[in-house]
């Protein structure tokens, strides 16, 4: 996202694009099957990845039985989210998109979407820091914004050095809203391209970047009935904010695993770093 505008060879046909300021290329507007296609597809990339990832420190000898175990958890993981992804695609040729919130723990989305984002080998030397305040348990899709939140952790570690990468991911619960962000110390965005970062198919700075990660974070977000921005008013890095309604809805009966802390206000500072399992 940070560096050099997408190559040709990542490029939709020229009939399909149009030109920004500065010579960035951004699609024109794809149908709906198309735009589900596309993100589906970018997204299966990164559970493959962790599976890859993981399958490579199965290799690992001396590991213990609970390394093991949890290593299997996560690959297992993968394959559901790769399972969800597949199925969206069906469920589509049935009809429109579903939308499936209900009450969830904001907490372990976020942890969630770093660990399958995290093991990728090129990613474990970078510093992942993540603070959460406030309420924990909320009314979102959990699904779709871990999908979101991992498409922008990506897209941070994909800008960062690989050696001296630092990204701080904030999450901020009130009975009201939800508030996400996700900070880098990267070279950040130029100007030039900023008003257009939420494009399909616009990318800059990376190699192998298909500039669809902010756009599907830009849809999901939307979904919720939230927005998400770009926040150039910082100094240094990259800072992108999410706000999404967060109220559960009267009557609504929280899962197990959200609630315990429905209504109970909690605040955590985890800080992950990627070159562990």
């Amino acid at each position: 996202m940070l560096a050099e505008p997408i190559s040709r060879e990542q490029r939709p046909s020229s009939r399909s694009l149009r030109n920004i300021p500065g010579g960035f290329p951004i699609a024109e507007p794809l149908s709906t099957a198309s735009r589900l296609i596309a993100y589906v597809c970018h997204d299966l990339r990164l559970p493959l990845s962790a599976i890859l990832a993981n399958a490579e420190f199965l290799t690992r000898s001396g590991m213990s039985e609970m390394e093991r175990a949890e290593i299997y958890g996560e690959i297992q993981g993968s394959i559901d989210r790769m399972n969800e992804l597949i199925s969206s695609l069906l469920e589509y040729s049935k009809g429109p998109d579903s939308f499936r919130p209900a009450v969830r723990n904001i907490v372990d989305i976020v942890k969630r979407a770093i660990r399958i984002t995290s093991v990728k080998p090129e990613f474990r030397r970078i510093t992942i820091k993540y603070h959460h305040h406030g309420l924990a348990a909320g009314w979102f899709d959990s699904s779709l914004l871990e999908r979101a939140v991992a498409n922008l952790v990506q897209n941070a570690c994909e800008a960062v050095s690989p050696d001296s990468g630092q990204i701080v991911i904030t999450t901020t619960g009130d009975p009201s809203r939800l508030q996400i962000g996700v900070w880098d110390n990267g070279p950040g965005i130029p100007s030039t391209i900023q008003e257009f970062v939420f494009r399909p198919f616009v990318s800059y700075g990376k190699a192998e970047g298909n500039g669809l990660g902010l756009a599907i974070a830009k849809s999901i977000v939307e979904h919720h009935g939230g927005e998400i921005r770009l926040d150039a008013s910082g100094g240094t890095g990259t800072l992108f904010k999410i706000t999404i309604p967060y109220a559960i809805p009267d009557g609504a009966m929280p899962p197990a695993s959200a609630g315990s802390i429905r209504s109970r206000r909690i605040s955590t500072d985890i800080v992950l770093n990627a070159n562990t399992p």
